[in-house]
């Protein structure tokens, strides 16, 4: 999952330094057609300049066109591949098909038919072929130690991807697919907390909610009618740059939702180590606990277990370790040891706290 959002994140970064670049040039153009600087150019340079000049409102309904249709094709190519690797990653993190979701057991086989039905019509032009299809499905069905999911075939779709198809692939899966359970995740909690105004999403009444995630159907429509050929607003860069920091957002905040499902299977995975609740806090972000047998390391994963419905998982790297107020990068204890863990959010005495084995997501 976490290839899938840098893949996101860097055709992002390209796109907005595209549409950066394109403002540049357009001040500097507006620049030489002043009339000192104009006079001091060379005939030809005059006619270049001129020719540039009138192309400027094709050329920016251009940009707006090359910029909706990016950053459509970056979303559903991130929806599609994240939710993939979520299946594969779950999977993983289970030692049979029956430990599996419910909905994921259900889906998987009419959901795999539909995958070998596109196969077959030339619908689908991915990677897997259809006796792979049908391998996977067998090593499922006759519960193979070493089973394949039909990851693809939960992502199958036509037509857009709007947010309704979004909530549809999460409930396929198995998981709640409110638009809160959503908005509650730490990259959109900061993006509407840094917004003007700021939103605090938790008081944000339920029927507002899809007012919140509207401009992903926005760009479904806008990238439609281009589609079409209908270009009857143009929006300036700012707004396309600001489109690319929501899905960012957007993106970010989904990546942490599949990354918190999977954490009840990572705790009950095997190499888990318990530290159980913290016998002090400092600062917010630093646990204190007390054991003979810990095994850390600054940058292992560490997961708390919560009390809050929306959020029952927080989890992090191992930001810092210390024992008797001295920086260690990792603890191999032996003895009973008290020893603080800072890590990257906010810590309560209620929190049960749990070391993964690793973290791959």
């Amino acid at each position: 999952m976490k290839a899938a959002v840098e893949n996101f994140l860097s055709g992002l970064s390209d796109l907005k330094g595209f549409l950066r670049n394109a403002e540049r040039e357009s001040a500097l153009t507006a620049i030489l057609l002043r009339d000192d600087r104009f006079r001091l150019l060379s005939p030809d340079e005059q006619s270049l300049l001129s020719e540039i000049s009138r192309a400027g409102t094709s050329k920016r309904q251009y940009l707006y066109a090359v910029a909706i249709v990016g950053l459509y094709g970056l979303l559903e190519r991130l929806v599609d591949s994240v939710l993939e690797s979520y299946v594969a990653e779950l999977s993983r993190s289970v030692r049979s098909y029956v430990e599996l979701p419910e909905a994921i057991r259900k889906n998987h086989l009419p959901a795999s038919i539909e995958l070998l039905k596109a196969i077959n019509e030339e619908r689908y032009r991915g990677d897997i072929q259809i006796p792979d299809v049908i391998a996977n499905l067998h090593s499922c069905m006759t519960g193979s130690a070493g089973f394949q999911i039909n990851g693809t075939a939960f992502v199958l779709h036509r037509g857009n991807i709007k947010l309704d198809k979004v909530r549809g692939f999460l409930a396929s899966l198995g998981l709640d697919a409110a638009n809160r359970k959503l908005l509650v995740m730490p990259s959109f909690d900061d993006f509407f907390s840094d917004a003007d105004p700021p939103r605090d999403v938790r008081q944000v009444p339920d029927q507002d909610l899809d007012l919140l995630l509207s401009p992903i159907d926005d760009l479904v429509s806008r990238r439609n009618e281009i589609a079409h050929g209908v270009v009857d607003e143009i929006e300036s860069v700012d707004l396309l740059l600001a489109r690319g920091s929501f899905l960012a957002a957007f993106v970010h905040a989904l990546h942490e939702r599949l990354q918190m499902e999977l954490l009840p299977f990572k705790v009950a995975g095997d190499g888990t180590q318990a530290l159980g609740q913290p016998i002090a806090i400092f600062g917010g972000s630093i646990a204190c606990f007390e054991s003979a047998t810990c095994r850390l390391a600054v940058g292992d994963s560490i997961v708390a277990v919560t009390e809050d419905t929306l959020m029952p998982y927080r989890w992090s790297e191992v930001q810092g370790l210390q024992v008797d107020r001295v920086d260690l990068p990792e603890l191999k204890l032996s003895e009973k040891t008290q020893f603080g863990v800072k890590v990257g959010f906010k810590v309560k005495d209620t929190h049960k706290f749990y070391v993964l084995k690793s973290s791959t997501t």
